[in-house]
């Protein structure tokens, strides 16, 4: 019987992302098929957090096709679009929650945005949430500023969740966590993305959260995806970026055999 073909989640064609004179991407394309865990990784500056956001519709590239499920998202209507981008979950590098609001009507939020369920589904909905990023009915009183670090990025995890999302974008997980916390949050995502199916992109610069996470590694350099591959793989790429890269994870590859 015959392994069937890869379904694309996120396709990118040609894209360009120009401010000014400064050319952040070049004819950049990537591929992210359903199902995988992808790390994009790159040099300070070369536009790891841009692509995301372009990803997310958030900003637009100066050229080029974002495609997510088959869809151009920045060729489309803004209600359509809408819909598509419901279809996608983000977790901000600092978490973004609304400081004004509680952890409960801070997962709420999309869900209200939405417009389809009354409040006593969504109240339903959130416990829910907070039960998959292991945190307590009660968490959803307090404020955000009455929450650890650990805590703000589970919250922040439980709204992107909030409408179930196919695929997860996370900037930077684990960034500003302790060696422990960082490593129960990636077992949390490990576990998450097992139990929905999710396919999920994210941006690190912590190698443990990189090799533990990571089916494949998407490197940016030069303007543009040099390598997207395993971790094991990456060893046999001829680029000199990609060959720092690889020395730097050699250890912690051998570590987990």
């Amino acid at each position: 019987m015959s392994t069937p073909a890869p379904r694309p989640i996120c396709e990118i064609h040609k894209l360009w992302t120009v401010f000014g004179r400064n050319i952040i991407h070049q004819d950049l394309e990537l591929t992210i098929n359903a199902g995988e865990v992808v790390s994009l990784v790159g040099g300070s500056g070369s536009g790891k957090t841009t692509l995301l956001r372009h990803i997310v519709g958030l900003t637009q590239p100066t050229r080029g096709e974002v495609l997510l499920f088959g869809k151009n998202l920045h060729a489309m209507d803004r209600v359509p679009q809408q819909r598509l981008m419901n279809r996608l979950g983000m977790l901000f590098q600092q978490g973004a929650l609304f400081s004004a609001l509680s952890v409960f009507d801070n997962i709420a939020f999309p869900l209200r945005e939405l417009r389809q369920f009354n409040e006593a589904t969504i109240r339903q909905l959130v416990l829910h949430k907070l039960s998959l990023v292991e945190m307590e009915p009660d968490a959803g009183n307090r404020l955000p500023s009455q929450l650890s670090g650990g805590m703000i990025k589970r919250v922040a995890l439980a709204r992107a969740l909030a409408l179930e999302p196919e695929l997860l974008l996370l900037d930077e997980p684990t960034a500003g966590l302790d060696p422990e916390r960082s490593e129960n949050f990636v077992e949390l995502i490990k576990q998450i993305k097992h139990a929905l199916g999710l396919t999920v992109i994210f941006v690190t610069h912590d190698l443990d959260t990189l090799v533990s996470l990571s089916d494949k590694v998407a490197v940016l350099a030069d303007q543009r995806i040099v390598a997207n591959c395993s971790l094991q793989e990456l060893g046999h790429i001829d680029h000199p970026f990609v060959q720092n890269f690889f020395q730097g994870i050699r250890v912690r590859l051998e570590r987990t055999g």
